[in-house]
């Protein structure tokens, strides 16, 4: 990925940031979680991790999660 993309997907991490603040100190709370997923997307995207890189990191957790909760 190039420099001035990655400024440019840095920049709209800031803004969609800055809109989250906005939507949960309205009161709205799903609007804020559903901004949270789009910056959770542009990481995504800006780090170069695939979904399915996403995906079996995630197994990874669920499944240390759960062998924490049984020991």
């Amino acid at each position: 990925m190039d420099e001035l993309r990655a400024r440019r997907l840095r920049n709209v991490i800031t803004n969609l940031s800055e809109q989250r603040h906005v939507a949960m100190s309205t009161g709205a709370p799903f609007a804020g979680h559903l901004i949270d997923l789009a910056i959770m997307q542009v990481r995504l995207t800006l780090s170069e991790i695939s979904e399915e890189e996403l995906f079996e990191f995630s197994n990874v957790l669920s499944l240390e999660l759960e062998s924490e909760q049984v020991d």
